[in-house]
């Protein structure tokens, strides 16, 4: 046998008498990059002395490969435990028994892997009971259990268990503080009583779609809390297998994406906003243009845009200043939208220029909300500090033409040319 360095000494009775536990971590190539000091001691310890000197060259185990270490020990050399975690993405147990002349022990081995989002293998944690007995093995087991409960209840993340008739068995802190209730309460219920009514059929579909040959799936849903909070949450299902591949329940981990579908929807907001007027800005209703005019085509309804440009704006600029400037372009665009459907796409198409896109409106009917609009906006008293003034406003209109089917670009450009011709001919005026 070899010796343990002296500041692992370990008291062989002592261990035996008062079972240890401890854990080791491997990397992805299954190479020990953590282990507890008792293990490691007592794993030299019952080492050869051959493949210490010829693997280790020192007594310590970080960096060498699990196989080279667990080989000389194991009695079947083919068990590879690690392995199999790995390849069917669940837990493996082993036993291993250490005997020398003086010594007859058994370590047990919990091989948990640690996969990312896409199942591909970041750790393997080897969790190790040292037992004398069947007995002592059960009761540090347990302990290990109500280690894991603490660890489980603690983690901020929503994570519950429930058997494969849908029967809850384990619900951790943070699913009863979403839920607002206890544990007990939790416990026994069907999971589809307990999670919210809109998610149930999805629920179902994609539990539908965990097998034992695809057992973990991940998916994004919303769902309101106790408190009529609305959260995200990215949900990773597993499917529990026992060692010979029968389905034991399921496990549900729940993280909060909140935040991040928030700053999300910010992102999304500031790339398809006009920042001054809160309208969609030019790209988007492009976008949203395209997507209105191919939906109408396909049930074959009409398609109408107006292009509006603020007569002689520059002048409002040269002689009050550019935020005099701005708050006319704010006033303009609150009107429109409080007089257009919330059907109309509005938005600001550049400097001092406007776009309404009319889904299912023809001309007949975009000339009457024209000259509406523009009616409005000449009625519309303007006041800034003690200046007081009126604006009006051009617009252009065109509209699609059944027998010829018209791209957005050419009816923008139909538009625009119909603008022209209300500002050269006096301005305040609709054209198309």
């Amino acid at each position: 046998m070899a010796t343990p360095p002296q500041n692992k000494q370990i008291n062989i009775n002592k261990l035996i008498e008062t079972p240890q536990t401890g854990v080791i971590r491997l990397d992805r190539n299954f190479a020990i990059i953590a282990i507890d000091d008792v293990i490691e001691a007592l794993l030299l310890l019952f080492l050869p002395v051959k493949p210490i000197k010829q693997l280790l060259g020192e007594s310590h185990l970080c960096g060498k490969q699990w196989l080279d270490i667990i080989g000389p020990l194991q009695t079947s050399p083919q068990c590879s435990p690690w392995l199999q975690a790995d390849q069917t993405q669940s837990d493996q147990t082993s036993q291993l028994n250490l005997i020398n002349n003086q010594i007859d022990m058994t370590l047990s081995l919990r091989y948990s892997p640690v996969f990312d989002h896409h199942s591909n293998l970041l750790e393997m944690l080897i969790f190790i009971v040292v037992a004398k007995s069947k007995q002592q093995i059960e009761k540090d087991l347990k302990n290990e259990q109500a280690f894991y409960r603490a660890v489980v209840d603690d983690m901020p993340a929503l994570i519950y268990r429930y058997t494969t008739e849908g029967i809850v068995t384990l619900a951790n802190a943070a699913v009863c503080s979403y839920f607002g209730a206890k544990a007990d309460d939790i416990i026994g219920m069907s999971i589809y009583d307990v999670m919210d009514a809109e998610n149930i059929d999805r629920a179902k579909n994609h539990l539908a779609s965990i097998t034992a040959e695809n057992p973990i799936m991940a998916h994004e849903h919303s769902g309101t809390d106790s408190v009529g909070n609305r959260k995200w949450f990215q949900w990773t299902d597993r499917l529990i297998l026992s060692d010979d591949g029968q389905p034991l329940g399921y496990q549900g981990i729940g993280l909060d994406l909140t935040e991040r579908k928030m700053y999300e929807e910010e992102l999304l907001e500031l790339a398809s906003t006009d920042m001054l007027t809160g309208l969609l800005n030019r790209r988007q209703c492009i976008l949203l243009g395209k997507q209105a005019l191919l939906s109408c085509r396909q049930e074959n309804h009409s398609f109408s845009l107006l292009i509006i440009d603020l007569d002689l704006f520059k002048n409002v600029n040269d002689s009050l200043g550019h935020l005099a400037g701005d708050h006319v372009l704010q006033k303009f665009a609150a009107l429109c939208t409080n007089i257009l459907d919330e059907s109309n796409i509005i938005g600001r198409y550049g400097g001092e220029e406007f776009i309404i896109i009319l889904p299912k409106t023809n001309l007949k009917q975009a000339l009457v909300i024209g000259e509406n609009l523009r009616e409005k906006v000449e009625a519309m008293e303007i006041s800034l500090d003690k200046h007081q003034f009126n604006i009006t406003i051009s617009v252009g209109i065109a509209a699609s033409n059944d027998s010829l089917p018209n791209s957005l670009n050419s009816l923008l450009a139909s538009a625009d040319e119909a603008l022209y011709k209300a500002k050269a001919t006096g301005r305040n005026k609709v054209a198309y």
